[in-house]
């Protein structure tokens, strides 16, 4: 919070504050030894500040001045709400990583068909009664299967399962997208789909899939990278996020399993969440380094 000016405690503020809720702008005033007005953003506090000289020469806001105000608030408001609507134009990767989700589980049977999946899990894998014998991760550099280091991302077992992924790709993964570039998406993706691949086969062996551990990457980027930044992506809040964690939690704890909802990739959630955190300051030194080049 900025904090905009300081009053007297016995100067009435409450007219004036009025007129800052009739132009939208959040505020709050704190009585400590003086009153103190604070509001949330840079914007908000030169705002402020213009409508407060002017209250205080001449114990009002001049109505032209209001009126004009009143109309850049209703632009900006349209501005808000065209950037919140999704540009399809915009969006290739989102759109890219829900259609070869949908085809690469459809060709899979999700999960039925063992021939056809034994090409997109992460190790080429065999079948022996109730064992399963596959290859290391070297015979992927040798038979140059690299694709399998990604393509377990586009598994899915069941249509819940895509469902569910599905949707918080597209909600949480447009907005990253539409706003940071396809650039920044496609790193998240690929650092967060290959890293909790490889943790989850470590523990698991190589069948398992999903986006679960991108989705959980996304998510993670968006929430730290607006506890961080000014420019919010405003679309993760703090009990999402903590929902999220929850539902973490309790896939360790075996319930979900108990509950009918199939093996949970556990592993793969929680390294694709601490990957979408990790990428938030890895963007920012990007950011930073490229700024400091172009100067």
């Amino acid at each position: 919070m900025i904090v905009v000016f300081k009053a007297p405690l016995d100067e009435d503020l409450s007219d004036f504050t009025k007129q800052l809720w009739a132009l939208n702008i959040s505020h709050r005033v704190i009585f400590e030894q003086s009153q103190l007005l604070v509001v949330p953003d840079e914007k908000s506090a030169e705002l402020v500040t213009l409508l407060y000289d002017h209250w205080q020469e001449k114990g009002e806001v001049p109505e032209q001045l209001l009126a004009s105000l009143s109309d850049h608030q209703v632009i900006d408001s349209k501005r808000t709400n065209r950037a919140r609507t999704i540009d399809f134009k915009k969006i290739p990767l989102v759109i890219s990583l829900l259609l070869v989700s949908v085809l690469l589980s459809m060709a899979v049977d999700f999960g039925a068909n063992i021939e056809s999946l034994k090409y997109f899990t992460i190790t080429d894998f065999e079948l022996r009664g109730n064992s399963v014998n596959y290859f290391s991760l070297s015979h992927n550099f040798s038979s140059l299967e690299l694709w399998r280091f990604i393509s377990p991302i586009f598994i899915h077992f069941n249509i819940p399962h895509i469902i569910f992924n599905g949707l918080w790709i597209w909600v949480v993964g447009s907005i990253i997208e539409q706003r940071q570039g396809s650039v920044v998406l496609l790193f998240v993706t690929l650092f967060s789909g290959v890293s909790s691949n490889l943790a989850q086969y470590m523990v698991s062996g190589p069948i398992f899939g999903g986006l679960s551990g991108v989705v959980y990457a996304v998510i993670g980027y968006a929430w730290l990278w607006d506890k961080l930044r000014t420019d919010k992506l405003a679309v993760v809040s703090n009990a999402l996020m903590g929902f999220m964690i929850a539902w973490l939690v309790l896939g360790y704890t075996g319930l979900l399993s108990e509950l009918g909802l199939g093996n949970i990739a556990n592993t793969a959630h929680l390294i694709g969440l601490i990957c979408g955190l990790l990428a938030v300051p890895i963007m920012l030194l990007i950011k930073k380094s490229t700024t400091i080049t172009g100067d």
